[in-house]
């Protein structure tokens, strides 16, 4: 935004001054509980963006998902008797900016070494089966230029008991738009999806859960 068409360098940052204060959720300080980085950053930098659109809005974006998305499974694979755990970061949608629709199931901004884990290699190594795994339609913030959609996955577990760990922000307040574009839909947690057993949770941290009986949407 300050300077597009040179590599990025110090220079580019001097004409910028962020002031937090002690104590945010930002700068946080012992004994204060903390956990993973990348959800308040992803936050700064959309919050940043957000400040500076009334100036330059022809360089300006709206929100993206602005999170991770990490979905944990634990168990024992039956196959092998061997503990497995997968690690998982989900993809999603970035906002639309001047000319230009958003861009549909990219990794979030803060986490660009993070890879959208191929169906066929999960189920290949772990006892994972995923069940559905598509654009997730009309999430996106509508506009006059849209925002870009986020993603539906499903799985099937197959073993019989184990632990679920998730961390899944920007529920309440999801990705904004500016210049008067409207904000996408938040994210969606769904255990045993469209039945009478239907649970849905966005933030757990080793739940144990019986694995063979339920679908966990995301």
């Amino acid at each position: 935004m300050i300077s597009p068409h040179a590599p990025v360098n110090g220079g580019n940052f001097r004409a910028l001054t962020v002031k937090a204060p002690p104590r945010s959720i930002f700068t946080a300080e012992e004994p204060v509980a903390v956990q993973w980085y990348f959800s308040h950053l992803g936050l700064l930098i959309d919050l940043i963006i957000k400040a500076l659109a009334p100036v330059i809005p022809d360089r300006a974006a709206a929100a993206h998902y602005g999170d991770s998305m990490c979905i944990n499974f634990a168990g024992v694979d039956p196959q092998n008797g061997s503990p497995f755990l997968t690690v998982e970061a989900t993809v999603g949608g970035w906002g639309a900016f001047h000319g230009v629709d958003g861009r549909n199931a990219l990794i979030n901004n803060v986490s660009g070494d993070f890879k959208n884990l191929p169906v066929e290699v999960m189920e290949s190594k772990y006892p994972v089966t995923v069940t559905r795994y598509a654009i997730r339609p009309n999430s996106g913030g509508p506009g006059k230029f849209r925002g870009g959609n986020g993603v539906i996955r499903e799985y099937r577990i197959n073993c019989d008991d184990g632990c679920v760990y998730l961390w899944w922000e920007r529920s309440k307040n999801p990705a904004w738009g500016i210049l008067g574009g409207h904000a996408g839909k938040g994210p969606v947690v769904a255990i045993n999806p469209s039945t009478s057993r239907e649970k849905r949770v966005l933030k757990v941290n080793g739940m144990k859960w019986s694995f063979r009986s339920q679908l966990p949407r995301f």
